[in-house]
């Protein structure tokens, strides 16, 4: 226990040192990326705002940078991409930019080629106007050349504490998707949420109905996607924020939430060919592990009544498992007998289907599966020339039966399924 507690101490301490350092070294580091220092060169007052700070703080990469600017910030941006040309570094990256005007959030942004966004909002009032407004006090820290780190509401000391506190209630109250960030937040970092800024949730929670689905759907994805997600999804299902948007019962999402330790292990006993892809994104920013944690979170819910905007591939995968999830509750779907036909049904979903229900012993049966579907002892073409057919149920079911025969092991040979299909259709 005592190791524990020094082990815990000296990573406190470590992270603190780290904060203090780099906020010794700010202004290298925030001049020392090219990007900026060409911002700053074009003289208007401008400031860096936000989350691109603060990872900066923690030694973290930020793949977007927040400028507030004071003026038009449409012509600022156009200002800032017509010099391009000039053959510096910083203009080699803003190369093949795109330009997009969010005039919900009124904003320009610029994204990159390399996948790094420049947001230029522009500044209404004062810089303590605008970080008043922000959502938690490690995002309310601006950065302005001559003065350095502005920190008026102890942003740096939170982060140094790994602390998520709110800045005030009216700030949630106009923005309640913030109710939801906040746990997106201990999800990426895994700090913690401040007592008051879960008593807000808890005040406010029915609220986050205002907020659009698009909006919703795109941070709780986030929440999903990173590694402290299972700690989040707790804290949240614990303040009631989920049954604001989810349509399903506290008591199922409590079970649903309680198996997540059980759906990581099978992923982390995946071998690593089926680990390559778990990553990478499958749509709507949404990985395939965050697809999996999704998929195991809304079981038991009704898909047509979350207020989530779910793309038609992500509905779809959901659609398929929970069937055959549910199927599977009721009758043994993985026998060898019905192995087949169970990946049959399940297509693309097949995979989500086998780790989901903890049958990842039969991954190497998918693979067969999928090297036999795609192409079996005898093509479509051989078959209508054996039986006659043109196409048809017929043709369909003839199809499907080889092809089961050959996945159970009954058919090794083109010369054996000619036989077969003799047998059984002439």
């Amino acid at each position: 226990m005592l190791q524990k507690s020094v082990c815990y101490t000296h990573s406190v301490f470590s992270f603190f040192g780290k904060i203090y350092l780099n906020m010794k070294n700010i202004k290298k580091i925030v001049l020392g990326n090219k990007i900026n220092s060409k911002v700053f060169s074009l003289g208007s007052e401008v400031y860096i705002v936000g989350g691109y700070l603060r990872d900066t703080l923690i030694g973290k990469e930020s793949g977007d940078i927040d400028y507030v600017v004071r003026g038009n910030i449409r012509q600022f941006a156009m200002q800032l991409l017509a010099q391009r040309r000039r053959g510096a570094e910083a203009q080699k990256k803003l190369e093949g930019a795109s330009i997009v005007e969010l005039k919900r959030d009124r904003m320009i942004r610029l994204v990159l080629k390399n996948g790094l966004t420049l947001d230029f909002t522009e500044l209404q009032g004062s810089i303590r106007d605008n970080l008043g407004g922000r959502d938690f006090t490690m995002n309310a820290l601006a950065w302005l050349p001559g003065t350095g780190l502005i920190d008026l509401f102890n942003g740096a000391k939170d982060i140094a504490r790994r602390r998520i506190k709110a800045i005030s209630i009216d700030n949630f109250r106009n923005d309640p998707l913030r109710l939801l960030r906040a746990y997106r937040f201990v999800s990426e970092f895994g700090w913690k949420a401040e007592p008051e800024t879960r008593n807000i949730v808890k005040h406010l929670r029915k609220k986050i109905r205002k907020s659009a689905p698009e909006r919703i759907t795109l941070e709780f994805f986030k929440l999903l996607n990173f590694k402290n997600f299972h700690k989040a999804l707790k804290m949240a299902s614990d303040d009631g924020l989920f049954e604001c948007f989810l349509s399903i019962t506290h008591k199922r999402l409590l079970e649903n939430i309680k198996t997540i330790p059980s759906l990581e292990l099978c992923i982390k006993k995946l071998p690593l060919k089926f680990k390559q892809n778990i990553e990478k994104s499958f749509s709507q920013e949404l990985t395939l592990h965050g697809l999996l944690r999704l998929e195991q979170v809304l079981y038991g819910s009704s898909l047509n009544r979350n207020r989530l905007r779910l793309s038609r591939v992500i509905r779809e995968r959901l659609k398929k498992t929970h069937k055959l999830l549910h199927k599977a509750e009721k009758q043994d779907i993985f026998s060898q007998e019905n192995l087949f036909n169970t990946f049959f049904k399940a297509k693309d979903s097949a995979f989500d289907l086998l780790i989901l229900s903890g049958n990842i012993k039969l991954l190497g049966q998918l693979e067969s599966f999928k090297k036999i579907w795609k192409r079996s002892l005898l093509t479509s073409e051989e078959i209508m020339d054996i039986t006659g057919l043109k196409g048809g149920v017929k043709l369909g079911r003839l199809i499907y039966g080889l092809k089961k025969m050959q996945f159970e092991g009954k058919l090794k040979t083109k010369k054996e399924a000619v036989t077969w299909l003799k047998l059984y259709y002439l």
